[in-house]
């Protein structure tokens, strides 16, 4: 009992465990809020449209995804690492000219993104046979492309402490989105699928916007729109856009993993893509336990590395991967074990005879969170380069075991292959990060 009123008093007092719980908390709200009302869309589209449809959706959906992930440069993270450095120094006028360069490459990214998403969505149907449905509803879905501009956005939320803010917008997004179907469904007497397709665009559409609201009311207040455009780009313009270059590069390594697996899942049929979607999404509810840390501590990161307190970076990451496995390793048992009944009531039979998949991407699921902190502690090092490496080379592996082993044993070859894909990604992150440690003069366990 002692220990435990001495760890609550250490997250009062201490700056950075009281930051971290703080954001953590906002960010876990809007996650599993969120998650929730997505989830809720999902049974809802199953019942409503079918398996078939909804299969559809999600592939639509993924096609969106991967062009946006491939083409549209990720410059949140960059905006973090160096925007957090110069607040760190007091160097306001930097973090002004950090934000203007974010905001550059978020909207010419955009731009060409969103225009090659439609212009070669037949192509792509055409090399996978997809039928015009699935063609018109992932042009559809593409021009959502256009209006992801909420990378600056995001990490100004995040630097400024205003997680509340992003954990709203992801809420009022699911319910514009939620309610939008109810009301289509309502009034839509044949179930037209292109239909569902423009309600997730237009609502997600409205989402990014209001994001960008949130991000340029508060940060308008405090540094000054005007200030910002009339801010120079800045001198080391090079390492940030490289930065951005290897952290889109590493999104794109994530790709097998994040987007690509529900391609090789329909290689055995579109109702197996609405099962592991599925099963995608119960995991992620798992994840919404855990993201919340990885989105809110990176800022914290970066102000240690610009500290020269790396050491006491590490010690985090184990302190947290210890606490993780101690609460989700016990829920992920209790969810797969108990899966055939809870599948069978909510989803129907055909989701609950693969219940064992489930059980064991949950397992997995929970190892791989549990060093959820590594990523952005190894990115706040300096290797974004590095850290997209390690992902391409345990992806490529991903890619090649499911597509291999996804004819002979169905949904479980995607479990094994990301077995491998996480023990892998985690063991040389981790054995990299000790590596730069003893290089600045301090060896951990």
């Amino acid at each position: 009992m002692d220990k435990i009123k001495q760890k609550i008093v250490t997250a009062r007092t201490n700056k950075f465990w009281r930051n971290l719980f703080k954001n953590s908390f906002w960010a876990f709200l809007g996650d599993t809020g969120s998650s929730l009302i997505v989830l809720a869309v999902t049974v809802l589209l199953i019942h409503q449209i079918g398996d078939d449809s909804y299969g559809i959706i999600v592939l639509a959906e993924t096609y969106m995804y991967i062009m946006d992930v491939i083409f549209n440069l990720q410059s949140w993270k960059s905006t973090i690492q160096y925007g957090q450095k110069a607040l760190t120094n007091k160097k306001p006028q930097q973090l002004r000219s950090y934000v203007k360069l974010g905001a550059i490459v978020d909207v010419s990214t955009a731009i060409v993104g969103g225009a090659l998403a439609v212009i070669v969505t037949p192509v792509v149907g055409m090399i996978f046979g997809w039928q015009p449905e699935l063609i018109f509803c992932a042009r559809i879905m593409s021009i959502e492309i256009f209006f992801h501009l909420s990378g600056t956005s995001t990490a100004i939320l995040r630097i400024m402490d205003k997680f509340n803010l992003v954990a709203i917008q992801k809420i009022i997004a699911s319910v514009i989105k939620i309610v939008s179907l109810l009301v289509l469904l309502c009034v839509m007497e044949e179930k037209n699928i292109c239909n569902v397709a423009w309600v997730y665009c237009l609502s997600d559409i409205l989402g990014n916007i209001l994001l960008v609201v949130f991000a340029m009311t508060v940060y308008g207040k405090k540094y000054g729109i005007k200030n910002t455009i009339k801010a120079k780009i800045p001198n080391d313009s090079r390492k940030f856009v490289s930065f951005t270059i290897w952290s889109t590069i590493e999104g794109i390594a994530d790709i097998p993993v994040s987007q690509l697996d529900v391609f090789i899942v329909s290689l055995l049929g579109n109702q197996s893509v609405a099962i592991f979607k599925v099963y995608k999404q119960i995991v992620n509810i798992l994840r919404k336990v855990t993201s919340p840390i990885q989105q809110s501590i990176m800022p914290q990161f970066s102000e240690l590395s610009a500290k020269r307190k790396q050491k006491e970076g590490y010690v985090i990451v184990i302190k947290i991967r210890n606490v993780i496995l101690r609460v989700c390793l016990p829920i992920s048992l209790l969810l797969g074990v108990t899966s055939p009944v809870w599948l069978n009531i909510i989803y129907g039979e055909a989701y609950a005879t693969e219940w064992y998949s489930l059980l064991t991407f949950l397992i997995i699921q929970t190892f791989a969170l549990s060093y959820t902190t590594i990523h952005p502690f190894y990115l706040s090092l300096g290797k974004p380069k590095s850290s997209a490496l390690i992902l391409v080379f345990a992806n490529i592996v991903y890619a090649i075991i499911a597509y291999i082993l996804i004819g002979e044993i169905g949904l479980m070859a995607m479990m094994v292959a990301y077995a491998v894909q996480c023990f892998t990604c985690v063991y040389l992150k981790v054995a990299g990060a000790k590596k730069t440690i003893a290089g600045l003069g301090e060896s951990v366990e």
